[in-house]
């Protein structure tokens, strides 16, 4: 990989596993000063020390836990240049909340976590960005935005809400350097959802062999053109494009990496 990010700052938040580990891990490849965030002590400092970066633990649906990181990064690096906004959660009714299973304070709590702590970061360094006349802000949405069902709708509406705070955010930058855009993953093969589809093919008699399960997750699941599941490596490419200077003329754009999901 270029160092097409040399001496770049970055923040990505949620980087303890997952989408976020490998984003900071190409980052930092890339030669990025990445900072490393996560919720889990024993995970966060485990990424921290394998790229030689700082770190801090915080819950961002605590707005003293967002001070507290906000001012760790500022010590660290004094501002930066990048933001992902890739910390989120599932539905805080868990993974199977139906429409009115999912009360008003389900669905507080869901947008807290993955569109209220994006924006709560996006405030404390923005402005630095702008004065600075450069600056990259990248969030992370879901593919489910556009393909809501009745289940999990608080998720699916946070996510959504995602996309569109993100377009009228770059509209908000204009002129100023500094850009904002989104992806949208489809499944993604991560920890916690490989977990999930191995208990899924137990119950559905698909064998214990991860690759027959992965197929049978592809077709059914999350059916796609390509076949196969996402990895976290595929969307920390599409995170990679728009941090770097290849992406100066792209700003309110929503980019779906969901291997051609219907």
């Amino acid at each position: 990989m270029t160092r097409e990010l040399e001496g770049k700052r970055a923040l990505v938040t949620g980087s303890s596993a997952g989408i976020g580990e490998a984003t900071a891990r190409m980052m930092a490849d890339a030669g990025a000063r990445v900072f490393v965030h996560g919720r889990d002590q024993s995970r966060t400092e485990a990424v921290a020390l394998a790229i030689g970066a700082p770190f801090h633990v915080a819950d961002l649906c605590n707005p003293d836990d967002v001070e507290a990181l906000v001012d760790a990064v500022n010590q660290a690096f004094g501002g930066i240049d990048i933001l992902v906004n890739n910390a989120g959660g599932e539905s805080s009714g868990g993974g199977n909340a139906a429409w009115f299973e999912a009360t008003p304070d389900i669905w507080l709590k869901t947008y807290n976590a993955n569109l209220i702590s994006a924006v709560r970061l996006i405030h404390a360094f923005a402005p630095g960005m702008k004065e600075r006349g450069h600056g990259r802000i990248i969030n992370i949405g879901s593919g489910i935005a556009h393909t809501p069902q009745p289940m999990i709708p608080d998720y699916a509406g946070a996510k959504a809400a995602m996309t569109n705070s993100t377009i009228s955010l770059a509209k908000a930058l204009a002129r100023t350097g500094v850009t904002a855009n989104i992806i949208t993953p489809g499944l993604i093969a991560t920890r916690q959802v490989r977990q999930w589809l191995m208990g899924l093919a137990e119950k559905q008699n698909w064998g214990t062999d991860w690759e027959a399960i992965e197929k049978k997750a592809a077709a059914r699941v999350g059916p796609n053109l390509v076949g196969r599941l996402g990895t976290p490596e595929d969307i920390a490419r599409g995170v990679m494009f728009f941090a770097s200077p290849s992406a100066d003329y792209l700003s309110g754009v929503e980019l779906r990496m969901d291997g051609g999901q219907p």
